[in-house]
């Protein structure tokens, strides 16, 4: 496979075709679009495309400029992705040859260990930032020292920074994702409820100063946000009814379903921390879980 190996997987697409001998057609395509696409040849990432028009008057005396750019975001329930045969992270990371990843101290204390041996498997390089998300956390000296150790180890603007915890982590790690290079791609892991359905896949970043809360701030979405609920089982009580409070809110605004699906359910789903902690449940394990798919995956939608 041209994924598995790191110098075909990150070589352009014109070296690509001239150094292994493709048809003649493939080259000419290649050199056809060196004019007239010429970010298919170059591109400057392959998570994102920019466009635009330039409108003038004869004179030039007034310019117009449009520009857009378009970015994808896939949101995906997964189940098990810290188990060596998940293919998700290795996807991602594998052509690359190293992942770095910004983590929340209290998730490296619990799967810290999982993660390391998920990337050994792979045999792909794993760079752990260790840092705090509390809301305290969330301020600009804070995002200031993630740009300054992202520079020291020499992040590339292809090379998407793996996120792993909650939502104040994604608000600044998201918010310094997009100052550096202008626009680093990264795939958000969330842990917790809050994150999996709301924070971890919105647009907005932002970071606390000068005593104003998100003072500082952009939009920049995750390209890859995977929401996997076996995390929810180390969540505390608390932070749970927080995540199901969330989801009720969403629920009453614009999902009656939803909000049936929740009432129906309200007591298990919170004891059984949306299914993860199944040790006292009598009911049909399999049903309850398709449940709590369902309501994670409504969520998402909202």
């Amino acid at each position: 496979m041209l994924t598995a190996d790191k110098t075909l997987s990150t070589m352009a697409v014109r070296r690509f075709l001239q150094e292994t001998g493709c048809p003649k057609c493939y080259i000419e395509n290649a050199e056809y679009l060196e004019k007239f696409d010429p970010h298919g040849i170059y591109p400057t990432t392959i998570y994102g495309r920019c466009s635009g028009e330039v409108l003038a008057k004869p004179d030039a005396s007034v310019v117009a400029i449009t520009s857009r750019y378009t970015l994808t975001t896939t949101a995906k329930i997964v189940y098990d992705v810290l188990n060596p045969t998940n293919p998700e992270l290795r996807a991602v990371y594998q052509p690359i040859g190293r992942c770095v990843t910004i983590i929340d101290k209290n998730v490296e204390n619990i799967y810290g260990t999982a993660i390391q041996a998920y990337f050994d498997e792979h045999s792909i390089e794993l760079i752990k930032l260790v840092t705090s998300a509390e809301e305290i956390d969330k301020d600009i000296t804070n995002l200031q020292d993630v740009l300054v150790q992202l520079k020291t180890l020499g992040v590339r603007r292809n090379e998407p920074l793996l996120v792993v915890g909650n939502g104040v982590l994604h608000d600044v790690i998201a918010c310094a994702a997009s100052l550096y290079h202008r626009n680093t791609p990264y795939v958000m892991l969330s842990t917790s409820v809050v994150a999996a359905i709301d924070a971890g896949l919105s647009p907005r970043t932002g970071c606390d100063g000068f005593g104003f809360k998100n003072l500082f701030g952009s939009y920049h979405p995750p390209v890859l946000a995977l929401t996997d609920r076996s995390f929810f089982r180390t969540l505390k009580l608390g932070c749970m009814r927080h995540g199901i409070a969330e989801i009720v809110k969403m629920a009453v605004v614009k999902d009656e379903e939803l909000f049936c699906l929740l009432e129906q359910n309200a007591a298990v789903i919170l004891s059984t921390k949306l299914g993860t902690v199944m040790e006292d449940f009598e009911g049909n394990h399999a049903a309850f879980q398709d449940i709590c798919d369902l309501i994670v995956g409504k969520a998402l939608e909202e």
